[in-house]
């Protein structure tokens, strides 16, 4: 019987703790070096628009639209960390010195699927002037879920890590 309690235990503890984080609401960001900026995000037109599946699933889900779902992942990290952050969607439009203009390629967007998890892992080039970062966004849980919000939950722990670079 003890034996049994533990196993349970062990089992209810795993589910809980193999989800990735997705909300940056408390975060370890310096407000102080963002403060005053605009950091404005431009998905480049090379970007892959389709996601890789490998694994064992079930089920179909509309595909999201890369671009759209980009700009949901940048405005819910804005939201999160209390740092502006903008998408860009035009070359032309103007910009302030205040702004840091980031080309973000997404060059890789793959939905692993275990028997008990999945995983999304987004591969993004960040070109910021003449420098590249390249990051790579993973959200991980224990079902399949939906296609489009764990693509939104990779995308921003790939952001969150440029941020983080940003402000060394």
């Amino acid at each position: 019987m003890k034996y049994q309690k533990i196993v349970v235990c062990l089992l209810i503890f795993s589910l809980f703790s193999c989800a990735t984080k997705s909300n940056f609401s408390k975060n370890n960001l310096n407000q102080e070096y963002f403060k005053g900026k605009t950091i404005v995000f431009s998905i480049n037109e090379n970007s892959v628009k389709s996601i890789k599946k490998s694994g064992p699933r079930m089920g179909v889900e509309r595909r999201p639209n890369i671009d759209e779902t980009f700009y949901e992942s940048v405005s819910q990290l804005a939201q999160e960390t209390k740092i502006n952050l903008k998408v860009k969607y035009f070359k032309n439009q103007t910009i302030n010195d205040s702004e840091i203009i980031v080309d973000a390629e997404i060059t890789d967007i793959s939905w692993i699927f275990n028997l008990s998890s999945a995983t999304m892992v987004s591969t993004i080039n960040y070109k910021i002037g003449d420098k590249i970062y390249k990051k790579v966004g993973l959200y991980k849980n224990m079902s399949g879920g939906s296609e489009k919000r764990n693509l939104i939950r990779s995308l921003k722990t790939a952001h969150y890590s440029l941020l983080q670079e940003l402000q060394k």
